[in-house]
């Protein structure tokens, strides 16, 4: 079986659905990368001076790949020209595939990452390309890629994510005084009919009257 090996396709529009007609397959596969997630949070300052986070979104998904190109002969076969002779033919390639405007958008391709069971669909944020192997007359024959890429959402999930209200997410909520079940929940669920629902999963007995400082967990719920 062929080994398979990283590819990038671009791709004009946000569904993914019209392919640019460019793409780079690695030379060899990296031996890792790397996917990070992140949260915001602001840091409001208590009376005793303590420090708050609160809670301000979710950051952007962003992916790091790490390859390498190499224009001596020795990562391709013989008469493979799918990649360019050299380092700075290889670079174009590269760039016409993450980095060049597409046709009349005027703005950077999307992206999508495959190799096995990885599918990441998003766009180029930044490349760093380090010449590593040089000629006697110091032209590169050997450079290694960073590439930089942020996770695409589609605008209806970022509100989704962005909105803290949004009963899709979970809630972890600290009662304060004059909070009831029954409010909280038309806070978060615009609707009171699951009160019974989160007094179950919290563990509560009744939910008229609520303790204040303790801290209840509201999770995705929905009417079957």
């Amino acid at each position: 079986m062929a080994l398979k090996k990283l590819k990038i396709v671009g791709y004009e529009d946000k569904a993914f659905s019209i392919e640019t007609g460019n793409s780079f397959t690695m030379m060899v596969n990296p031996a890792s990368y790397d996917e990070k997630k992140g949260i915001r949070y602001s840091k409001d300052e208590a009376i005793d001076g303590g420090n708050t986070p609160t809670y301000q979104g979710y950051q952007d998904e962003t992916m790091t790949i790490d390859f390498m190109i190499d224009a001596t002969g020795v990562l391709t076969k013989p008469g493979d020209s799918n990649f360019g002779k050299t380092i700075p033919e290889m670079v174009a390639k590269i760039e016409k595939t993450v980095y060049v405007y597409v046709g009349d958008a005027h703005e950077p391709p999307y992206l999508q990452v495959e190799w096995g069971t990885l599918h990441f669909q998003g766009r180029m944020k930044d490349m760093n390309v380090k010449s590593v192997m040089f000629t006697p007359d110091g032209l590169p024959i050997r450079a290694k890629v960073t590439m930089n890429l942020v996770k695409y959402m589609d605008e209806a999930t970022q509100q989704r994510l962005k909105n803290k209200s949004s009963p899709d997410l979970s809630h972890l909520v600290t009662v304060k005084a004059g909070d009831t079940l029954p409010g909280l929940c038309l806070r978060i669920y615009k609707s009171a009919v699951y009160c019974t629902d989160v007094a179950y999963i919290n563990g509560l007995n009744g939910f008229r009257r609520l303790e204040p400082g303790i801290q209840l967990l509201f999770p995705p719920l929905k009417n079957e």
